[in-house]
């Protein structure tokens, strides 16, 4: 419903002049008695509060891992890890505001699928608020800015010492004057307030910190102890490997990393999010196009890797999205905003956004043009070819979906975004021959 702000700040006039009065002929001064106001205005004083954009940047409004040490479901403590402490007036305000957040605005969530599932499902253990605050939520939008380095996925820490497969050795080096180095004693989630905290790093007493994984890897139970260098099976005239065999090897390891993580995170995210303890109507997620020139680099330097990880896990998070409006009775709608990489893909970016607005975002082979849009939308092509391997896409279907695509104009906000961007919104409908 839109804010009559004519009528609400008529209204407020007049019980301030009220007030004002009143507090006159008594001799008190002291704040406007805002719990005075009828239900109905306190609401949409609420709603224009959430209405004004908030002008901090995205890294600010995460949700941080070690939040999951101290969160204690209420209506105050999850306005606060949502990043809307101006409501932490009383615990009437903090109930009254975060219903009405969940019912009639967009929760803005940045963090990893695991700390997001904890978070919800110690909110629903509360029991019967906790259900009904949960049973609210109708638009969602996702992110995760604290990204993981997946090369130390999962993480495996025993008294403060990294246990990797290719460390095979007791001796300890010390690394404190390493800038950025994967551990230090200084450098974890101790540090609150400094700028060493890592998100993705923990020590052993804080493994409920994570998902349980699989048995660590067994590279280093294979290991010979007698011949830590591997030298017993070293053939010296051998041609050495070449450097994209090499990157080659470590981009498949990643992409394993990045299942893994899949699988563990989210899927049961998604399925927790489908499950009836949720009615949510609308799920916004990210995805990214690159600058031509990064784009033609990776595929020629990276091949099969032409998207940057990151932007995999997104694909993958959109194909959950995805099968979740096909299967859903609540979910309506999956917006992604197709944004820029960094500023170079804003100056030159592989798509054409502009066409992409007026062909669509299916990327058929039988579409007329087809051969002109080599290379554009591999991200789009990603969630299509992800959904055929799942058996969702048969062809050139599209699970008949039906997708609005927006081209959405910078307006040189620097601490939201780095250029246009495209708005796609996907329902369920008859399929379209041509966008």
């Amino acid at each position: 419903m839109p804010l009559d702000l004519a009528s609400l700040d008529a209204t407020i006039a007049a019980r301030r002049a009220e007030f004002a009065a009143r507090a006159e002929r008594s001799g008190r001064k002291d704040v406007f008695p805002f719990l005075e106001l009828p239900r109905e205005l306190r609401d949409q004083i609420y709603n224009y509060a959430f209405h004004i954009p908030d002008d901090r940047a995205d890294r600010a409004l995460r949700i941080e891992r070690r939040h999951l040490k101290y969160f204690r479901p209420s209506a105050a403590s999850i306005l606060l890890v949502l990043h809307h402490e101006y409501f932490l007036l009383n615990r009437q305000i903090a109930r009254e505001a975060l219903e009405l957040l969940f019912k009639n605005h967009i929760v803005y969530l940045s963090c990893g699928p695991y700390v997001l599932k904890q978070l919800l499902s110690r909110v629903e253990a509360t029991g019967g608020p906790g259900k009904q605050w949960l049973r609210r939520i109708k638009r969602i939008e996702l992110d995760w800015v604290t990204f993981p380095n997946l090369r130390i996925y999962p993480p495996e820490r025993t008294e403060g010492k990294d246990k990797w497969y290719w460390e095979h050795d007791t001796h300890e080096v010390d690394v404190d004057y390493i800038r950025a180095a994967q551990y230090s004693g200084h450098y974890d989630e101790h540090d609150y307030e400094g700028g060493y905290y890592d998100d993705n790093f923990y020590e052993a007493e804080d493994a409920s910190l994570y998902p349980t994984w699989p048995g660590r890897s067994t590279a280093a139970a294979a290991a010979n102890p007698n011949d830590p260098f591997g030298f017993s099976t070293h053939y010296p005239f051998a041609d050495p490997p070449t450097a994209t065999a090499n990157a080659n090897a470590t981009a498949t390891d990643i992409d394993t990393k990045l299942e893994l993580l899949v699988s563990l995170e989210v899927t049961p995210l998604f399925d927790y999010l489908a499950s009836p303890t949720f009615a949510l109507n609308s799920i916004t997620l990210p995805l990214y196009f690159l600058s031509r020139a990064s784009q033609n680099h990776r595929a020629v330097s990276r091949p099969g890797y032409t998207l940057p990880l990151k932007i995999r896990y997104w694909v993958r998070n959109c194909i959950h999205a995805l099968l979740m409006l096909r299967d859903s009775a609540s979910l309506r709608e999956v917006r992604v905003k197709y944004i820029p990489w960094d500023v170079w893909a804003s100056m030159e970016p592989a798509d054409d956004l502009a066409r992409m607005v007026e062909r669509g975002v299916w990327f058929r082979d039988s579409e007329a043009g087809s051969r002109e849009r080599e290379g554009e939308g591999e991200a789009f092509r990603a969630v299509w070819a992800g959904l055929a391997e799942r058996g969702a896409c048969a062809g050139e279907a599209r699970m008949g979906l039906v997708a609005l695509v927006r081209l959405v104009k910078w307006e040189f906000d620097l601490n939201k975004r780095v250029g246009d961007e495209l708005e796609v919104v996907f329902t369920k409908g008859s399929e379209p021959c041509a966008h």
